[in-house]
């Protein structure tokens, strides 16, 4: 069933429009004839001669080839004429010039804002398991921390400029992470490897889209998936929410050291301080005036708010560790 040789050629008529959000569009229609009525729709739309989806305008570079409509001749089935649409918005109707989007939006919304030749390359493979995953950013809150230092002066809050203790209630802000949605194509349903993924930090260093974590900097907020059916196949659609951040310290639990006991220098039979190395003791046995929990410097000692010192803190993982894949 070859295509009569010397038929193809381009009409006349090209049309085009231009909107008020600056989007342009064009058409362009080409005649070719074949030897057989019944050569199918698929065939004449892929004369060589033709545009290929993504091609780019011949007069607009900015412009892409969005559908390819052959439309056979009602009094002459061994002519067509086929109708190329070129675009600026590739997304626009499902990114197919017109055509009607499947309205499943697990399909609708895959290769959306990626460049031509990617999507001209994902369509030649002809495979949604073979497509690139797709990304998407964001920020959320992930918890609140409480803030005992003021932004600008850096000094402690305290409840009173010269006797300097602590704030009764200290305010408190929301911490920021950059929140990633990661869509991909699979064969099958996550199974329980990736439950068991959720709320956890990676423990191996990896990339997530554009990003490369380092241990402890992502953390798996949920996986799901729902089953879909394209070009033949029936794949699941999963979607990846991630948290990430920069700061590997940042999902540890981090705290001012305080406490009853402290250390101090030893005292002999009579009370008198003598040399020798530090002894831990109830802060009240030492200093009546001073019950409950009290801060504590680097070195164990209580923390005096009127002499030099600075307040130790305490960093903990609190967050399980799982492992990512190297590539997601």
């Amino acid at each position: 069933m070859p295509y009569v040789t010397n038929s193809f050629r381009e009409l006349t008529g090209e049309s085009g429009q231009v909107s008020g959000s600056f989007q342009r569009s064009y058409t362009k229609t080409f005649l070719l004839m074949v030897d057989s009525p019944t050569d199918s729709v698929w065939y004449v739309g892929s004369h060589p001669q033709l545009p290929k989806l993504f091609d780019v305008h011949p007069a607009d570079n900015k412009a892409f080839c969005t559908s390819i409509s052959p439309a056979q001749d009602s009094s002459n089935p061994l002519i067509w004429r086929v109708t190329c649409t070129f675009a600026y918005s590739l997304d626009a109707a499902g990114g197919s010039g017109g055509i009607p989007a499947t309205g499943v939006p697990a399909i609708d919304s895959q290769m959306q804002g990626k460049p031509p030749a990617d999507r001209a390359a994902a369509a030649a493979l002809n495979d949604p398991l073979k497509r690139p995953n797709d990304y998407s950013y964001g920020t959320q809150p992930w918890h609140k921390r409480a803030v005992m230092h003021d932004s600008k002066t850096k000094n402690r809050m305290v409840n009173h400029p010269i006797l300097k203790d602590d704030l009764a209630r200290f305010p408190e802000v929301d911490d920021y992470c950059l929140s990633i949605r990661v869509g991909r194509n699979m064969p099958g349903a996550p199974n329980l490897e990736w439950l068991s993924l959720n709320g956890k930090l990676n423990d191996n260093r990896c990339t997530i889209g554009t990003h490369i974590c380092e241990i402890g900097t992502a953390r798996m907020m949920s996986t799901a998936a729902e089953l879909v059916y394209e070009e033949g196949v029936s794949y699941w659609r999963w979607t990846h929410e991630i948290l990430m951040t920069d700061d590997p310290k940042a999902w540890m639990f981090t705290a001012d050291s305080q406490g009853r006991n402290a250390m101090f220098s030893p005292l002999d039979k009579n009370g008198a301080v003598v040399a020798g190395p530090l002894v831990r003791e109830l802060i009240v046995n030492r200093e009546p005036s001073l019950a409950g929990d009290q801060l504590l410097t680097t070195d164990g000692k209580v923390f005096a708010k009127n002499q030099a010192g600075t307040i130790n803190t305490v960093e903990y993982n609190y967050i399980d560790f799982g492992t990512f894949p190297l590539n997601l």
